[in-house]
């Protein structure tokens, strides 16, 4: 039995893998060519990953009506160097949690720093719903834009474009992202299966959930010579929206 099949639950989606582990043996089961990973694939593997926990924690942690934020400078507030542009944000996290618990609530972000192509500094922030005119009134450093989440609860597009610009200004900070501590990490239910399991080539759907078709990968891998097996479940209620 040396197949595992991982469920992680995300706010509205869930998403599930079918891969050989390891971990345990099994008769039977004939590997396929295995390339040696270079430098530049394994960054390639570590920048997969890393949008993937990204995209869980948003999937988790925020809803329709949250807010992707962007923070920029005027032209005369540019930072000098990047500990100045980690203290304006600090500063200006901290007046937002301040609002927010005035307000009774509870202050959950994820961020990221940017430069642009053409040198413009930024912020990007996702963030719990909370009056807009409050956001600009804790940022004074230049405009906030502001983009509402949308109700699909699937904010994988976004969390890509996250790790898309902070591995352009790897410079600016030393992990992919930063958060808030209350934030929820989804954990992965995970069950060992036969061969036969994975040998399925069509993946069920729990009751209240459909399968997202776009999201379905299943091939062998070429670095361990071994099939694997992905797809998202979402929320019934979405697509019938959607249809709508």
């Amino acid at each position: 039995m040396p197949y595992v099949r991982k469920e992680t639950v995300a706010g509205k989606t869930v998403e599930v893998e079918k891969y050989y582990t390891y971990r345990y043996k099994a008769k039977g089961i004939k590997r396929g060519e295995v390339l040696k990973v270079t430098s530049e694939e394994q960054e390639k593997i570590n920048l997969r990953q890393a949008e993937k926990k990204l995209r869980l924690k948003m999937n988790a942690n925020f809803v329709e009506g949250d807010y992707h934020t962007i923070f920029d400078y005027k032209k005369e507030e540019r930072p000098s160097t990047k500990e100045e542009m980690r203290k304006d944000i600090d500063k200006a996290l901290r007046k937002l949690r301040d609002e927010y618990k005035k307000q009774g609530k509870e202050f959950k972000y994820i961020h990221v720093m940017e430069i642009g192509s053409k040198g413009a500094f930024h912020h990007h922030l996702v963030i719990n719903h909370i009056d807009t005119k409050i956001l600009q009134k804790c940022w004074t450093k230049g405009r906030v834009k502001i983009f509402p989440l949308d109700e699909t609860g699937q904010y994988g597009e976004l969390a890509a474009y996250f790790i898309k610009q902070t591995s352009k200004s790897k410079e600016l900070q030393s992990k992919k992202w930063s958060c808030s501590k209350n934030l929820i990490t989804p954990e992965p239910d995970i069950e060992i299966i036969s061969d036969r399991e994975w040998f399925r080539t069509v993946p069920k759907a729990k009751k209240g959930y459909y399968i997202d078709k776009d999201s379905i990968q299943k091939g062998i891998s070429e670095y361990t010579g071994y099939g694997y097996l992905r797809y998202t479940m979402i929320e019934n209620s979405i697509g019938q929206a959607k249809k709508e």
